[in-house]
């Protein structure tokens, strides 16, 4: 092995022991949240299944291209441990710059509208940055960056609803458990999410930049700084309504409004540009795929299914119905292989440079295409149907 090969090995082992250690500070303090079992059981329950069903919708937002499931479960665990632990630990760092350093006295009210946004949603953003720096052949356009984005804060609220939750059991048993999981993961669920996709989307635009333009820089800190002032808009009104009205008004009521006034309308955008961004997908794939069925890598029947959001719905509806999970995954992955030919065929037209390892990956994409058209049609023949 030689020097890099040791250097790689070295790093990766470090890596590893980090992760484990994050891991395990972020399981003590959810284990210390609810000393009780049954507390504990019910409060991850209450935030699992709720960060699982938006997790679910999240991904769907990406019909042409769905993401590797190491990308998207990175993604969820860095907001669980990496951002959580990162929030932690710059709660404590802007504390000490203010009241320590500065002589500013800190209140709990410039802790929770100022810092709370500024940390977290600097300690989310870093994920994405990561795949921007590290894995830019996984993150193609602003949809990529929305979808990680919303990921990472799903992850950040599932460790964050456990926390609240137990501590609510602790003191005020079930009753108090279950208006704060009405509040939090139902009414304001998508809040997290939709903070730092609005990050992600940012950096996913500028990703489309190939380097050029000073707006590729301008756009991410502007992104950046939208999730941090809609974060501080939400945590601002909840204390302005607990300060201005007290116990006049509920906890669901005001986060109610909170939702309607902040979230809401981010998620409405947000929605928008996924939307958007799907058609420019889908115009990417007319425009490169037809270089495929050229190439013979695709057939003209094949190449008129993939570009036709409906026919791709039919195609993966009739796969399940007569071949079970094992037919539909096979062709989802057909549909996905096609699209990483056609986005890699697009970043390449717009002047990018691809490793030698990316652009050999255009042959391993051809014959994987001609391997899972083999293993469909094989499956097709095996079932009742095709017999």
């Amino acid at each position: 092995m030689g020097g890099r090969g040791v250097r790689v090995s070295v790093l990766g082992c470090i890596l590893v022991a980090v992760s484990l250690l994050a891991t395990a500070i972020v399981a003590l303090l959810v284990i210390a949240s609810a000393p009780d079992r049954l507390g504990l059981l019910l409060s991850t329950v209450a935030a699992s299944v709720p960060a699982l069903v938006y997790a679910a919708i999240i991904v769907r937002l990406d019909r042409y291209e769905i993401e590797p499931t190491r990308a998207l479960l990175a993604c969820i665990a860095w907001g669980a441990i990496g951002a959580i632990l990162l929030s932690l630990i710059g709660g404590y760092l802007f504390q000490i710059a203010l009241v320590d350093s500065l002589g500013i006295p800190l209140t709990s009210l410039a802790s929770v509208v100022l810092g709370a946004p500024l940390i977290e949603e600097s300690a989310k953003g870093i994920a994405i940055l990561g795949f921007l720096v590290f894995a830019r052949h996984e993150l193609d356009n602003t949809l990529d960056g929305l979808v990680y984005g919303a990921l990472v804060g799903v992850g950040f609220a599932l460790t964050e609803n456990i926390l609240y939750f137990g501590g609510a059991y602790v003191e005020g048993g079930l009753g108090d458990l279950g208006e704060l999981f009405v509040a939090r993961s139902v009414i304001s669920g998508f809040g997290h999410p939709a903070y730092t996709a609005v990050t992600g989307a940012a950096i996913g635009w500028a990703r489309g930049r190939y380097g050029r333009g000073f707006a590729r820089f301008a756009v991410p800190i502007l992104g950046w700084l939208t999730a941090v002032i809609l974060h501080a808009l939400w945590n601002g009104g909840l204390v302005f309504t607990e300060v201005q009205w007290g116990d006049q008004v509920g906890l669901l009521q005001a986060v109610a409004v909170q939702a309607a006034i902040v979230i809401a309308p981010a998620v409405l955008v947000l929605y928008a540009v996924a939307r958007l961004s799907t058609r420019h997908e889908l115009q990417i794939l007319r425009e490169r795929l037809r270089d495929e069925v050229d190439r013979g890598a695709l057939t003209d029947a094949e190449y008129a299914v993939i570009i036709d959001g409906d026919a791709r719905r039919r195609a993966l509806a009739a796969a399940r119905t007569r071949g079970g999970r094992t037919l539909h995954s096979r062709q989802q992955a057909f549909f996905h292989t096609a699209a990483e030919l056609a986005f890699r065929g697009h970043h390449r037209s717009r002047g990018e440079s691809l490793t030698p390892r990316q652009l050999a990956a255009d042959d391993v994409d051809r014959q994987r295409l001609m391997i899972l058209r083999d293993e469909i049609a094989a499956a097709e023949l095996a079932t009742p149907e095709g017999r």
